[in-house]
């Protein structure tokens, strides 16, 4: 795994090494950048990392699910993702206290958007793959410096696969 540089990040992609496991590989070319792998076959707890840090992530609560992002091995919470009623769209909290949101662009949810306050873009997803899942990713100008980067491409892919995952629970029962 190598460090992400802002240089790193045109062409940017999620992608599933195998349909077989829910491991996730974020890669610019031949590099891997991160690493996202869920702990079970049918959990939420997830860990991911980037050449520089870790994290957990975990999704919690039945009606009003929140996802939650820790440091690896610490127990306080670093984000947290709160999705509204139809879980096309969320706001994301960091600790420092900056509020993001994330939501689908489309009505097959197959492309989301991360904006700031400002409304400004700061990441974009666009979904692809059935057997394995992926996503080609385009990260702002503006955001390329940030020093959470890293945090936020791994915990909105981890939030978009919880996604995907459960539109497909949903359309088999239908």
């Amino acid at each position: 795994m190598i460090p992400i540089q802002p240089n790193q990040l045109a062409g940017l992609e999620w992608r599933q090494p195998s349909a077989f496991n829910r491991t996730y590989e974020l890669k610019s070319g031949d590099s891997v950048l991160a690493r996202l792998e869920f702990m079970k076959v049918f959990g939420t707890l997830a860990g991911a990392q980037t050449a520089a840090q870790a994290w957990t992530f975990k999704r919690g609560g039945f009606l009003t699910p929140i996802v939650t992002a820790r440091l690896d091995g610490s127990e306080t919470d670093i984000a947290t993702f709160e999705p509204n009623w139809t879980h096309r769209k969320g706001t994301l909290t960091l600790a420092g206290g900056e509020i993001l949101e994330l939501r689908s662009t489309n009505f097959w949810a197959s492309e989301w958007v991360l904006t700031n306050a400002q409304k400004e873009q700061v990441l974009r997803f666009h979904n692809k793959g059935m057997l394995h899942h992926g996503a080609s990713v385009e990260v702002s100008e503006a955001s390329k410096s940030r020093g959470d980067l890293g945090l936020l491409l791994a915990l909105t892919w981890y939030i978009l696969v919880l996604h995907m995952q459960d539109s497909t629970v949903v359309a088999a029962s239908s």
